[in-house]
């Protein structure tokens, strides 16, 4: 769907003049980064310090086994907060564990491998400001995104889509994007149900945040060059495909179980008056 005419350009300024001033944290889950975690921060600091005067970056590492943990550990940065986990959880555990710690009027998550741009924070500040937006997420289906990515995870995406879409009515084309932003609102109406520890972790926290009213969710485009970001050799991608495949499958039939069980009085108990119906919607 094609969102919405904006708020018009001579208040385009304003808008983005005052996203200096929002008290922002940033999500970071990592799982063996020792090599890439320390530019990797650097770069996301870059893209955040000249255009935001409030921050937190929230590091997770969820049972890394190489030296992840003693590299944050030894990072030193005023606004990097680390958090060290020695058993390993999965990416929706740590991104829990960094919902529950942060403090920012408005969150957002990054994979911390960064194969997607940190400078995507300011756009959908922005995107999210111009459109009144509950949630911005990244979409490999947006028409102005720029996707290199196998033929097989193509296919296997869209027909995952199309169980979410039967399943849950939700008029989102891509879920499982690492790459959201929340205002904390949606955070906090949400936190309590979330349980779900691995990959249908993202679609767990837009299915909840729907069903407690929050409806603008805004898709934004995206670039991800997946062949430069993975050298795994075709037969361990083909068996990492698979696991993650059946992983996401089951999450997703056990949340679509679990949310049809949830008792009335636990469902939009937050007001949306003036959300209309759903207006899941493309960034133009």
């Amino acid at each position: 769907m094609v969102a919405e005419k904006p708020i018009q350009k001579q208040q385009h300024t304003d808008v983005f003049a005052s996203l200096r001033e929002l008290n922002l944290s940033v999500i970071v889950p990592v799982f063996n980064e020792a090599a890439a975690i320390k530019p990797n921060l650097e770069m996301l600091i870059g893209e955040i310090s000249p255009y935001f005067s409030s921050f937190e970056i929230l590091v997770i590492s969820d049972g890394s086994t190489d030296a992840t943990a003693a590299v944050l550990r030894s990072y030193k940065h005023p606004n990097v907060r680390p958090i060290i986990y020695d058993e390993n959880h999965g990416k929706g555990y740590a991104v829990r564990s960094g919902f529950k710690e942060a403090s920012g009027d408005y969150v957002f998550f990054i994979d911390g491998g960064m194969e997607l741009h940190p400078r995507e924070i300011r756009i959908f500040l922005g995107l999210m400001a111009l459109y009144d937006s509950d949630i911005v997420v990244a979409s490999k289906r947006h028409p102005q995104s720029r996707i290199d990515y196998p033929r097989v995870r193509r296919v296997l995406s869209a027909c995952y889509q199309q169980l979410v879409k039967y399943l849950f009515d939700m008029n989102v084309t891509d879920t499982q994007v690492g790459l959201k932003l929340f205002k904390k609102a949606v955070i906090d109406a949400v936190l309590p149900d979330l349980t779900v520890d691995r990959y249908g972790a993202d679609l767990e926290i837009l299915a909840l945040a729907r069903l407690r009213g929050f409806r603008r969710i805004l898709e934004a485009p995206v670039r991800l060059d997946y062949f430069h970001s993975n050298s795994r050799p075709f037969f361990v991608e083909m068996i990492h495909i698979f696991r993650v495949g059946v992983s996401v499958i089951l999450d997703t039939l056990r949340l679509y179980l679990r949310l049809k069980r949830l008792p009335p009085s636990s469902v939009n108990p937050f007001s949306s008056k003036d959300k209309g119906s759903d207006t899941d919607q493309f960034a133009a």
